[in-house]
């Protein structure tokens, strides 16, 4: 083995040990910032099964599996069930960051217009998925 193969050997050795004990380096934030990420990816899941469902409800409704009734409440319930979830979502997200010296404008003060643009590209969402089936 020449030289410059074991000066590089001994390099990639000491990087890849250094690499694999930063985790112990850390510390508990490490395991913090795991335990935070886990529990997040949970409420997106959760989230995300809110969604299937109520899209589920909506095709069972549209087929005529279920009654107006059940739909209704099925759908206001798992509807506001995702919306917990997601206002849950958005709090681990604002703990986890720092705060920005410029603030992002509190929901109220939302213009009709920022509202209308949201209403309309939800209309041409649910245009576009009826055109693909």
């Amino acid at each position: 083995m020449s030289g410059e193969a074991l000066v590089l050997s001994i390099l990639i050795l000491a990087l890849g040990t250094l690499y694999l004990a930063l985790p112990f380096i850390r510390g508990g934030k490490v395991k913090e910032n795991s335990e935070q990420a886990r529990e997040r990816l949970k409420l997106v899941a959760a989230y995300e099964r809110a969604l299937m469902t109520v899209r589920d409800l909506d095709e069972d409704y549209q087929v005529g599996k279920l009654s107006q009734e059940t739909y209704a409440a099925e759908r206001a319930r798992w509807t506001e069930h995702g919306a917990m979830l997601l206002e849950m979502i958005e709090q681990k997200n604002g703990e986890g960051k720092k705060s920005s010296k410029r603030s992002k404008p509190a929901p109220e003060t939302a213009s009709a217009a920022d509202d209308d643009a949201v209403e309309q590209a939800i209309a041409a969402y649910v245009r576009a998925r009826e055109n693909v089936r």
